[in-house]
């Protein structure tokens, strides 16, 4: 644990994954943190996410109980071929703890929601709910609700989302997310639908990450809640459903099959066992000039400067390696001003890089059939583990999952090579 060189009042303006990690991580070294959050309630929303070892063992140190949360374990990612199910590449993944040092679990969003909350709540962090901030004085620091309450604080954190209040406060500039063209089909079936079709069981049975990879869509399936549930996520071309004032509207069953009437028995017996399901507009922001407002009190985290496509499972593990960093430059014997401008140097140029691969990844699993896509898979069945451009590349792999963001700040300058190796050189 950091020794840190000051105790701060920090107020955190969202309660999503990136501000309750950040809460609790900074709570856990003696900052008095506040979390301030629109929603009235928190439900259980979302399906399954993925926790890959550069933030279990975060997680794990922060002391959130993920050890008895339902959850599976993938043993392999299977990349197949849309129209046939022929593989394109399957890539052993049991190896994630001998590899990498901490494991890679499957679960359900809510039940990682709910274990962060039980974390932060028991470390004693504040929590308010219904709290929808409306104005921010940077210079305080404070924030304003809509109702007028106003909240005072040493350091204010801005873990507001993609559609941050925060950021164009902070930046000086006005923004808006980019529409990638994409939406994401968020998919939960009952595990006993898949059980009870020979072809379909061994996805619940034997435990494994299929992705499909076809013209316009790509679809991820793997089993979550102790394999009591078949998650699948479908990043699909949109089809003009949502607007900018709806990210998320609601998909039917009949819509689904017909889209994908043509794909392999395997993805159209899944299309069938679904009922309706969420669609949401897949978006993500340019670069930012900066995280960190030049008053040196308020700074931005998580989807609130470096918004994610899903391609690479990465959008909450950098919000938590976001959190790691922050808690561990407020330790510093530096003034905070100082303290944030590390954060922002550290952390920028490695999650700018993962943001520009997922966006890369779009195009390389949507490849319309032909020349492009044949060569692709050919390389691929021929070592894709040394294939730089693709998700398998032991490099990149080994620079997502086997960054301890925590250790790295801990040692100073040699976060720079850490920074710039492995993924970065493709």
């Amino acid at each position: 644990m950091p020794q840190a060189s000051r105790f701060l009042d920090v107020i955190v303006v969202g309660a999503g994954l990136g501000g309750l990690a950040a809460g609790l991580a900074l709570q856990t070294d003696g900052h008095k943190v506040t979390i301030l959050d629109a929603a009235p309630e928190f439900a259980e929303a979302g399906a399954g996410i993925r926790i890959p070892p550069n933030s279990s063992r975060l997680l794990m140190r922060w002391g959130v109980d993920l050890q008895r949360m339902k959850k599976s374990t993938s043993n392999r990612y299977h990349f197949i071929r849309w129209k046939d199910g022929k593989t394109i590449f399957d890539l052993p993944f049991d190896n994630n703890v001998e590899t990498h040092g901490s494991p890679y679990w499957l679960v359900h969003r809510a039940d990682l929601h709910a274990a962060l909350l039980d974390a932060a709540n028991k470390a004693g962090v504040t929590i308010y709910t219904n709290k929808r901030v409306e104005t921010y004085d940077m210079e305080a620091p404070s924030v304003t609700t809509v109702d007028g309450e106003v909240y005072k604080a040493d350091l204010v954190v801005g873990a507001d989302g993609i559609k941050s209040i925060c950021r164009p406060l902070l930046t000086g500039q006005e923004d808006k997310p980019r529409d990638t063209g994409d939406v994401a089909y968020r998919i939960l079936i009952p595990a006993e639908k898949l059980l009870a079709d020979p072809e379909l069981a061994p996805l619940i049975k034997e435990p494994c990450t299929t992705s499909w990879c076809g013209p316009d869509a790509h679809l991820v399936g793997y089993p979550i809640r102790n394999e009591d549930t078949y998650n699948i996520v479908m990043c699909v071309t949109s089809y003009n459903e949502t607007t900018d004032e709806a990210w998320v509207v609601r998909g039917d069953n009949s819509e689904l099959c017909k889209r994908f009437a043509s794909w392999e028995p395997k993805v159209q017996k899944l299309c069938a066992l679904t009922g309706d399901f969420m669609k949401w507009r897949l978006c993500d922001l340019p670069n930012l000039p900066r995280w960190v407002h030049p008053s040196g009190k308020v700074v931005l985290l998580g989807d609130s400067c470096h918004p994610m496509l899903p391609y690479l499972a990465q959008g909450a593990a950098q919000a938590f390696e976001d959190a790691a960093v922050l808690r561990q430059v407020l330790a510093r014997d530096v003034d905070m001003k100082t303290a944030l401008q590390q954060y922002e140097a550290i952390r920028m140029p490695r999650a700018t890089l993962v943001q520009s691969k997922t966006r890369e990844h779009q195009h390389i699993l949507h490849i319309e059939d032909g020349d492009e896509q044949a060569t692709r898979d050919e390389e691929l069945a021929l070592d894709a583990e040394k294939n730089p451009v693709f998700w398998g590349f032991t490099d990149r792999r080994n620079w997502l999952f086997g960054h301890d963001a925590e250790v790295i700040t801990k040692e100073g300058d040699n976060w720079r090579e850490a920074t710039t190796n492995g993924v970065a050189a493709h």
